[in-house]
């Protein structure tokens, strides 16, 4: 089965919107999302990028669009007071989690995301990170060993080194045989791209075999 590459920054209002809609899209277009979190500051700094709500005239505009495109998907949604934040006690938690149960990293992840931008919980605050994890029975005591482990300390390093190599520059980012599509706008072209990669592989099959 096909996969597509899912990067996403655990503070990004837009990649919370995308992780909303990621069920539905793998239902649409038969490909398995594999989700990849990473650190969106480490990209800011190689391409010179603020947060956008903290940007001169286009701030405004944002956020504004950000509320509309949440009511627009039927999405809780409010920017947090804190935000944004480093994300980098989730993003370790996730990879820890993934490494023996990628269903439910996906879980944790979207607990995550609705805690901040639907709940406002605080997720730079390692206890409320902790507390979504024991909903779904993970042992929280290893789970604070390894957030602190350089195990998963540089697997996020590496993950968001090989994501800019890649050309994620935000988030969501994602990438399908290689092409690279920016943004939660960019879901249904996307999904576009994907069925249109598969008819013509199937009309080269079909002529492959005539």
């Amino acid at each position: 089965m096909s996969e597509v590459s899912f990067y996403f920054d655990f503070s990004s209002p837009y990649g919370y919107l995308a992780a909303e809609r990621m069920d539905e899209f793998e239902i649409r277009t038969g490909v398995t999302v594999i989700w990849r979190p990473f650190m969106i500051g480490a990209a800011f700094k190689k391409t010179g990028q603020s947060p956008l709500l903290e940007q001169p005239v286009r701030g405004p505009y944002f956020r504004h669009d950000m509320e509309r495109c949440a009511r627009l998907q039927n999405t809780p949604f409010a920017i947090p007071e804190n935000f944004p934040y480093a994300a980098l006690v989730p993003t370790r938690a996730y990879y820890w989690l993934a490494s023996t149960s990628p269903t439910l990293a996906r879980k944790f992840a979207k607990d995550i995301y609705r805690g901040y931008f639907a709940d406002g919980l605080d997720m730079s605050d390692p206890e409320n990170v902790f507390a979504a994890a024991s909903r779904h029975s993970v042992d929280v005591g290893e789970m604070r060993t390894a957030v602190e482990s350089r195990t998963w300390k540089d697997h996020v390093r590496t993950v968001t080194e090989d994501a800019i190599k890649m050309g994620a520059f935000g988030s969501p980012f994602f990438f399908y045989e290689g092409e690279p599509f920016f943004g939660n706008d960019r879901i249904d072209q996307l999904a576009q791209w994907i069925s249109l990669r598969k008819s013509t592989a199937s009309s080269q099959f079909d002529e492959d075999t005539i």
